[in-house]
């Protein structure tokens, strides 16, 4: 889960650097929070994972 949260992040830097050649346009930012929040849920999933031991 790591690989895919380390990939989310790529992607919301990806985003990000996409976004700030563009007009400002709202949405791509939206995209940046969702990629990262994605991220940071896998994180949490793969903690709880390993403390239960799975």
């Amino acid at each position: 889960m790591r690989t895919i949260a380390c990939r989310a992040v790529a992607q919301a830097g990806l985003v990000a650097a996409t976004a700030s050649l563009d007009d400002e346009q709202p949405w791509p930012l939206l995209l940046v929070a969702g990629w990262l929040t994605t991220a940071a849920d896998l994180v949490l999933q793969a903690d709880a994972a390993a403390a239960v031991g799975v």
